[in-house]
């Protein structure tokens, strides 16, 4: 959504060159909408239902 490369392939494709900053722009609110979101969702997972990784589960037992 934000990888710049991605940005600017697609404004040439539709003939938008030049105008690569206000497509950044645009996307950047639904970007942190969706990093937040990631974070919620994560933060439950762990302190909610206690899920955690093997590496986790490793550390915890020594």
């Amino acid at each position: 959504m934000i990888a710049i490369h991605n940005i600017v392939a697609a404004s040439a494709t539709v003939g938008l060159l030049g105008r690569e900053g206000a497509t950044l722009r645009k996307t950047v609110i639904p970007t942190f909408y969706y990093l937040v979101l990631t974070g919620i969702i994560g933060l439950i997972m762990i302190y909610g239902f206690h899920i955690t990784d093997a590496l986790m589960v490793s550390q915890q037992v020594r």
